[in-house]
C-alpha cells in the first residue's frame, strides 16, 4: 500500500485558513471586559521589563496601556486590576485590519502590584517583589521545557508574564502583568451546544489552547480552577485521590516539580505550581542559594517538599531517583494510604472564580514563609537562650566549652535491638560513598523498571475498571505507564545538593517540625522529635560528603552537642575513630565552602592533640591545613561584601560601570570574564574590558550576563541568614576552637623542633602581630621573643 505524498504548501495553506478563522472568531467575539468601559481610559506611557534567563538581566522597551485606578480584587499581599494592551504590530502589513478596532479590541491584562498600609509599595523592596515574581515565572518555564523534552505524555507550560513600570506616575509604581484567559469554547470539531464543565471536558479543553501573534486564542472556558491543590501536606499516594482523572493533574504537577530539581542538578525545584491541564502560573521556585524571594526556603524548603513525595510508578519510568526516607517516615505515608483527598468546588461565576483565585494565590504565598514554624511555636513566643554543655570530662576544657546550645533537655532515648542496628547501620553509611545504580532508580540492571507491588486479582480488576473509564476522553492516560526514559544523570552536583536536602531535613526533624513522625502513645515520655530520622538523614547527608552533616555527627561521636538535634549527644554512641574519620570526610569534600572545614579542623586536632598519640609531621599537616582554609574562608568573605553591596541595588537598574560580567566575545557564543567600563545612556548596551588581555568591547545587555559568585560560596552565606530568621540561632557547629594566631604558634613551635627555624620564625612574627592586633599583648611579646630567637 502506497503512502499519500506529503504536500507541504497544502499543509501551509491549511494552517493559515484555520489562524485566519481563528483570527476572526476571536475579532467578532464579545470583549468579556466590555462593561468596564477600560478603552474610555486614558493611556498611560509605561517601561516594559522582560526577563532573559540566558544573561538573567532584563530588557527594557516602551509601551502605552490603559489600566483602572482602582483594584478589583485583592489578596492578602497584592492588589489585581484590569488593563489593556494594544498588540506589538506586526512587521507584515497582513494584520492591520485587527489593529483598526483600537482599544476596545486591545487584549485583556491582569496587572498585579504589592501593596503596603493600603497603598501600592513604591519602595525598591515592592518593585524588586515584582521583579522577583517575573523571574520565577520564566525559571519555572525554563525547567518545564526539560520536562517537556523527556517522555513525559502530558506536558507542561507556564503564562507568559513581564512587568511594567509606570514612569509618568510619582515614584514610578511597578505591576507584574500575565495575560487574562477568558473566552466561549470555540472548536468547530465538538457538539454545541457547550458540554458541562466536567473534569475529562476540562483536560481536553486546556490542551488546545492556543497563541496567535501575542493573542491567546483559547479553546477552552473561561474557568481557570485550581485542580492542583490537594491537600499537598499529605504524602503523595496516586492511587487514592478522589478522582481518577484530577488524579492526572496531580501526578503530573508533582512528577514536574520533582523532575526540576534532578534536572537542574539539586540547584532548583519549581515547587506549589497552581493551575489545570498542562497550563500553570504563579510558582515558587525554590533554590540552593535563596535567590528568589521571600517565598524560597531553600533547601529546607526541598527537604519539606521530599518528606512528603512519594516515589510512583512514573517517577520511576520518567527516571527520577529514589529519595531515601527512615523507617519512621514511611510509617508515617503508610498511614495515609486508605485516606481521600477532597478538592474545593470554589464559585461558578468567572469573575469570582478569578477573586477567589487570586486570593488563594496570596494565601499560598504566606503559607511558604512560615512553613518552617514548628507545631508547637504556633501561637506563641519562645525567646530561648543559649548554654554551654558538653558531658565528657577527659577532653580538654577547650572542647568542653566550645559548644553553645538551646536550653533544651537531652534525654535518653529508650531503643530495642533494631533501633540500635539501625543507628549502627547508618553510622557506618555516613562514612561510605553513596552509589546511584539500578537500584536507586528502582529498576532492574537491565533498565526495566521494576514492578511497584503485585497486584491481587480485585486490585486487577479495579485497575482494568479505571483504565477503561479513563480511556474514553484521555489520549495519554494509556501510554502514561508505559514511558521509560533513561535514568537522570547523577553528577557530582546533584549528589552535593542531594546531600544538604538530606542535612536539612535533619535539622527540620531536630527542631521539633515533625512530631507526628515520633513512635510511640505516652506523649509525656516520647521525644519532641524523631532521633532516628535526624541520624538516618545525617548519615545520607555524609555520605554524599555534606561537610555540615560530618561535622556534626564528628562531634556528637565525642559526646558534644551539635545544633541539629540536642538529643544526638545522648543517643550516639562515642567513638574518637569515627569521629576522626567524619573530620577528615569533611576536610577532603571538594564542594564546600572553608568555614565548616575549619571548624572540622580545629576539632580533628584537638582529639589529636589531647589523645598525644600522632606525630609532628601529622599534626604539621592538619595545622598547615587548616590555616590554609582560614585564608580561603577570608576570600569567600570578601566575595560575599562584594555581592552584597551589587544587590543592595534595585533589580530593574541595570549594570553599572565595575560590575563583574561575562561578555558574548565577538559575537562568536563564548562568554569570557571582564568588567564594565562604560554603560550607555540608554542602559541597554555597555562597555566590557575582559580580564585575560585588557581588550574592550561593546555588547548589548543581552550578550552580558552578571558574574556571581561561587553557587556553594553564595548558598553557604545566605543560607546562614536564613537560619538566623528561620530559627533564631545560628549554626554554632562552625565556631572554631582556635584563632588563626594561636594555630600559627602552635606549627611554628612544631617547626622550630623539626628544625626549620625559618619558617618558625616568620609564624612566630606573623603570629605576634595579629595578637597584637586584637589586644592579646602577652601572647603577642611571647611570640615576638620567639621569632627573634628563631631568627638569631
Amino acid at each position: 500500500m502506497s503512502s499519500v505524498p506529503y504536500d507541504r504548501e497544502a499543509v501551509q495553506k491549511s494552517l493559515r485558513e484555520k489562524i485566519r478563522r481563528a483570527a476572526a472568531k476571536a475579532i467578532a467575539e464579545e470583549d468579556v471586559w466590555s462593561e468596564y468601559n477600560i478603552q474610555s481610559i486614558p493611556a498611560e506611557r509605561v517601561v516594559r521589563h522582560r526577563y532573559n534567563p540566558e544573561t538573567r538581566q532584563f530588557m527594557k522597551d516602551e509601551t502605552i496601556v490603559k489600566i483602572e485606578r482602582k483594584p478589583f480584587t485583592h489578596g492578602a499581599m497584592r492588589h489585581c486590576f484590569r488593563m489593556k494592551k494594544l498588540a506589538t504590530p506586526p512587521q507584515s502589513a497582513s494584520n492591520h485590519r485587527f489593529h483598526s478596532y483600537g482599544w476596545s479590541r486591545g487584549l485583556n491584562y491582569v496587572a498585579k502590584t504589592y501593596m503596603r498600609r493600603g497603598q501600592i509599595d513604591t519602595t525598591k523592596e515592592g518593585s524588586d517583589a515584582v521583579l522577583t515574581d517575573i523571574t520565577l515565572q520564566y525559571e519555572a518555564m525554563h525547567w518545564a521545557e526539560k520536562y517537556n523534552e523527556t517522555m513525559a505524555p502530558k506536558k507542561i507550560d507556564f503564562i507568559r508574564a513581564y512587568a511594567i513600570e509606570f514612569v509618568d506616575r510619582p515614584k514610578k509604581p511597578m505591576f507584574a502583568v500575565e495575560r487574562f484567559i477568558a473566552g466561549k469554547f470555540m472548536v468547530d470539531d465538538l457538539p454545541q451546544p457547550l458540554t458541562p464543565l466536567t473534569p475529562f471536558f476540562l483536560l481536553q479543553v486546556f490542551s488546545s489552547i492556543t497563541q496567535i501573534r501575542g493573542l491567546l486564542i483559547s479553546k477552552s472556558i473561561a474557568r481557570l480552577r485550581k485542580y492542583s491543590q490537594v491537600s499537598k501536606s499529605l504524602p503523595f499516594c496516586p492511587t487514592r485521590l478522589q478522582s481518577d482523572l484530577l488524579s492526572i493533574f496531580f501526578i503530573h504537577s508533582i512528577l514536574f516539580e520533582a523532575h526540576s530539581f534532578y534536572a537542574s542538578q539539586g540547584q532548583r525545584l519549581v515547587a506549589d505550581v497552581q493551575g489545570v491541564g498542562d497550563l500553570y502560573t504563579d510558582p515558587q521556585v525554590l533554590s540552593m542559594d535563596y535567590r528568589f524571594g521571600d517565598g524560597d526556603l531553600g533547601p529546607r524548603g526541598m527537604a519539606l517538599f521530599f518528606k512528603t513525595f512519594r516515589h510512583c510508578d512514573m517517577s520511576d519510568r520518567l527516571g527520577i531517583p529514589i529519595f531515601p526516607l527512615s523507617r519512621n517516615e514511611k510509617k508515617h505515608q503508610a498511614k495515609y494510604n486508605d485516606d481521600e483527598s477532597t478538592l474545593s468546588e470554589g464559585s461558578s461565576l468567572l469573575e469570582d472564580e478569578l477573586k477567589c483565585k487570586f486570593q488563594r494565590l496570596d494565601l499560598n504565598r504566606q503559607k511558604r514563609k512560615s512553613a518552617l514554624v514548628r507545631p508547637i511555636d504556633i501561637g506563641s513566643d519562645h525567646n530561648k537562650d543559649t548554654a554551654r554543655r558538653s558531658n565528657i570530662s577527659d577532653l580538654s576544657k577547650t572542647i568542653r566549652c566550645s559548644m553553645r546550645q538551646l536550653k533544651v533537655s537531652s534525654a535518653y532515648i529508650s531503643r530495642t535491638k533494631s533501633d540500635v542496628d539501625e543507628i549502627s547501620s547508618s553510622l557506618e553509611m555516613g562514612l561510605t560513598d553513596t552509589v546511584f545504580d539500578h537500584r536507586a532508580f528502582h529498576r532492574f540492571e537491565s533498565g526495566e523498571v521494576k514492578p511497584r507491588h503485585v497486584r491481587t486479582s480485585s486490585e486487577k480488576k479495579s485497575d482494568d475498571l479505571r483504565e477503561k473509564r479513563m480511556n474514553r476522553g484521555t489520549m495519554f492516560s494509556k501510554s502514561m505507564m508505559k514511558v521509560t526514559a533513561p535514568t537522570m544523570n547523577v553528577t557530582d552536583e546533584m549528589k552535593s545538593n542531594l546531600g544538604k536536602v538530606h542535612f536539612h531535613l535533619a535539622i527540620l526533624h531536630g527542631m521539633d517540625r515533625f512530631p507526628e513522625i515520633v513512635p510511640g502513645d505516652n506523649t509525656e515520655e516520647k521525644p519532641s522529635h524523631c532521633f532516628f530520622s535526624v541520624i538516618f538523614h545525617l548519615c545520607h547527608a555524609a555520605s554524599l560528603w555534606n561537610v555540615p552533616a560530618c561535622l556534626a555527627l564528628a562531634r556528637a561521636r565525642v559526646g558534644l552537642d551539635t545544633f541539629v538535634s540536642p538529643l544526638l549527644k545522648t543517643n550516639v554512641p562515642i567513638d574518637f575513630e569515627s569521629a576522626k574519620e567524619f573530620c577528615k570526610r569533611a576536610m577532603a569534600s571538594e564542594r564546600s565552602i572553608a568555614a565548616p572545614k575549619v571548624a572540622a579542623g580545629c576539632l580533628l586536632y584537638q582529639i589529636i592533640e589531647d589523645e598525644g598519640a600522632s606525630g609532628d609531621v601529622e599534626k604539621m599537616s592538619i595545622l598547615e591545613e587548616i590555616l590554609s582554609l582560614m585564608k580561603l574562608c577570608a576570600e569567600e568573605d570578601k566575595i560575599m561584601k562584594d555581592h552584597a553591596e551589587k544587590e543592595s541595588r534595585g533589580k530593574a537598574e541595570g549594570f553599572h560601570v565595575g560590575d563583574k560580567v561575562e561578555g558574548n566575545y565577538f559575537m562568536e557564543g563564548t562568554y569570557y570574564a571582564g568588567i564594565i567600563v562604560e554603560v550607555s545612556e540608554d542602559g541597554n548596551s555597555v562597555v566590557v574590558q575582559y580580564d585575560d588581555d585588557g581588550s574592550t568591547e561593546s555588547l548589548s545587555n543581552e550578550n552580558v550576563r552578571s558574574l556571581e559568585p561561587p553557587s556553594e560560596i553564595l548558598a553557604a552565606q545566605t543560607a546562614r541568614l536564613s537560619d538566623e530568621e528561620a530559627l533564631g540561632t545560628v549554626n554554632t557547629d562552625e565556631q572554631c576552637l582556635f584563632e588563626d594566631y594561636d594555630l600559627m604558634a602552635k606549627l611554628a613551635e612544631l617547626k622550630g623542633k623539626a628544625g626549620e627555624h625559618s619558617d618558625a620564625a616568620a609564624l612566630f612574627q606573623e603570629a605576634a602581630d595579629l595578637a597584637m592586633n586584637v589586644g592579646k599583648m602577652k601572647s603577642a611579646n611571647a611570640w615576638s621573643m620567639r621569632a627573634a630567637e628563631l631568627e638569631g
